[in-house]
């Protein structure tokens, strides 16, 4: 006889040998919701499982998983790890310098922005003072998204090293990204568009929005810091 303080442990089915309904994903852990997913292709492609019960399956599960949890990672080369470390530290450096010559501060962020409906202000870096992660490099939409990032009333700048999926390293640019009072241009193309939202702009500013390539990374600091210093005044 088992005894009573013996803990039972729990049996993980396969998707072909139990009703998956959504309260029982529900008691699943995160990696549990993965394994099932996978395992749900393999019953398939073996003919356990019926289309349409596996498409039925795997729209339950995937609402129950974060966006980046579905598509598979790949292993980056290391000359990639190296160049995403290299621009992060560049544009960490850059906000670093800039914060030491312009108030860049939430306060005074809030205070120029006052009277502005929903306005959240955003410093340069994150919390550590590291250049931010875009989440599509997450999800797999980009292979580096490295970026700053500052806003004051409507109006907002932002500085991105960006690298597309299997494109050479070489290909990687510095982006500015400002509203259309800060760039001159025409309105975001479908390459940059969906970033947008990445780096903390509102739907309704996006037809704002205007990107500029930079030949380099010395351009690149010295056409964001000019558009840094028509948002926030200069240290005396």
């Amino acid at each position: 006889m088992r005894k009573a303080s013996q803990a039972v442990n729990k049996v993980f089915l396969p998707p072909s040998q139990m009703n998956w309904t959504d309260e029982k994903l529900a008691s699943l852990s995160k990696e549990q919701l993965i394994t099932l997913l996978e395992n749900l292709q393999t019953q398939r492609d073996a003919g356990r499982v019926t289309a349409q019960a596996a498409d039925d399956l795997t729209r339950l599960i995937a609402g129950r998983l974060p966006a980046n949890a579905l598509t598979p990672r790949r292993k980056r080369a290391r000359t990639q790890v190296l160049l995403e470390g290299k621009v992060a530290e560049e544009l960490a450096g850059l906000a670093t310098s800039l914060e030491s010559r312009y108030d860049l501060s939430s306060e005074t962020a809030k205070q120029q922005s006052n009277g502005v409906k929903g306005f959240k202000a955003q410093t340069l870096t994150d919390r550590r003072g590291a250049a931010r992660a875009g989440s599509s490099m997450k999800d797999g939409r980009m292979a580096i998204d490295r970026y700053i990032s500052y806003r004051v009333r409507d109006t907002q700048a932002s500085l991105a090293f960006l690298l597309f999926p299997d494109e050479p390293d070489a290909s990687g640019r510095y982006v500015l990204l400002a509203t259309d009072d800060l760039l001159d241009g025409e309105p975001l193309s479908d390459v940059y568009a969906p970033l947008a939202k990445d780096y903390g702009w509102a739907e309704d500013a996006l037809e704002r929005m205007r990107a500029a390539p930079a030949a380099d990374f010395a351009e690149a600091q010295k056409r964001y810091e000019s558009l840094i210093a028509q948002l926030a005044p200069a240290r005396v």
